[in-house]
Order: structure tokens, then C-alpha cells, then sequence
């Protein structure tokens, strides 16, 4: 027998071997295909809904509000300096704004701010001030840390909710690395 022979044997003894071998091919084909179409259609979808989210404002509740948010700062505060026996840098003009409810005449919120002479950045301040709140007459103390900005100058402060009925702020004290004052209403606000 010769080949061309054993060949026309081989199919007439298994014709489906061949059939099996397309099947397969077009199995694999239509396995890639789908396999590509998912993927294009699930990058499609990810990238139609996706997006790097945009976080512009964050809304704190009224007792979150209550913290203060400036503290703690991690920066390194200049050491004072000495000339003709003065330490430097000193508080300069500072005082407690309050902001009060028109409504109410409750106290909204209350801010320590000041300056420190000569003008410098990085000077660490201690601030504080106490406040009453009624029916009760009970008073409580915040203490504030703040660092001055490039002009010498910080502000601190506290945000009060109606509920806590605030009646007054008073008893502020402030200090430097050099030293500290008591401090009183801003012109302005009280």
C-alpha cells in the first residue's frame, strides 16, 4: 500500500479527527474573541464611571467643629533671640474676637489674633481663653496652639453650636517662646 492510500484509510477509519481539528480551531477563535470583547467592554465601563474623585470641602459637624483644628502644628519653632538683654520675638498687638448670633446674643465663635514683633514666621504661640454658658453659669477653658505666618501674624479660634448657649468669652491669655500677656476683646468684636 502507499501512502496517498494509508491516507484515504486514515480518513474513511476517523473522519471526525478532522472535523475535531476545525472544531477546535474555531473554539479557540471564538474563545479569544470573546475574551477580547470582555475586556474592551469592561475598560469601557471602568473608564466611563471612573474618575479620580474631587474632594473640595469638608463639612465637620457641629461637635467635630469643636476641636481645635490648628493643633497640633509640627513645625520647628526659631529659637528666641537676645540682644541688649531683650529676648526676641515678643507678642505684639493681640486680641479675642467673638462673633455672636443676632438672634440670641449666644457666642458663635471666638478667635485669638495677634502678631508677634519683630515680624517672624515660625514662632510658636500658646493661646487660650474661657467661656461661659448658661443656664448653668459653668465655665470652660480651650487652650490653642498656633504658629505665625510670614508676616508674624496668627489667628486661633473656636466655632460654638446655639445649643451651647455661650453667654461671654473672657480671661484670653497668649505667649511666645519669650513670654506671655493677658489679652482682652478686639475693639470690634464683643
Amino acid at each position: 500500500m502507499n501512502r496517498q492510500d494509508e491516507q484515504i484509510d486514515r480518513e474513511k477509519l476517523n473522519p471526525k479527527d478532522e472535523n475535531r481539528s476545525s472544531i477546535n480551531k474555531s473554539r479557540r477563535k471564538a474563545l479569544k474573541t470573546l475574551a477580547a470583547g470582555t475586556a474592551a467592554a469592561g475598560a469601557m465601563a471602568l473608564t466611563s464611571k471612573w474618575s479620580k474623585p474631587v474632594v473640595d470641602t469638608i463639612i465637620l459637624p457641629a461637635h467635630a467643629q469643636a476641636t481645635n483644628g490648628a493643633a497640633p502644628i509640627a513645625t520647628t519653632t526659631p529659637a528666641p533671640t537676645t540682644t541688649t538683654g531683650e529676648c526676641s520675638p515678643v507678642l505684639g498687638p493681640t486680641c479675642i474676637e467673638i462673633v455672636r448670633d443676632q438672634q440670641t446674643q449666644f457666642v458663635t465663635s471666638a478667635t485669638v489674633t495677634g502678631t508677634v514683633i519683630p515680624p517672624q514666621a515660625g514662632v510658636a504661640i500658646n493661646a487660650s481663653f474661657r467661656s461661659f454658658s448658661q443656664p448653668t453659669n459653668t465655665s470652660h477653658t480651650y487652650p490653642f496652639q498656633a504658629t505665625t505666618n510670614g508676616a508674624g501674624a496668627f489667628s486661633v479660634g473656636q466655632t460654638f453650636a446655639l445649643a451651647d448657649q455661650i453667654t461671654d468669652i473672657d480671661a484670653g491669655y497668649a505667649e511666645t517662646p519669650c513670654g506671655g500677656t493677658d489679652i482682652g476683646l478686639c475693639a470690634n468684636g464683643g
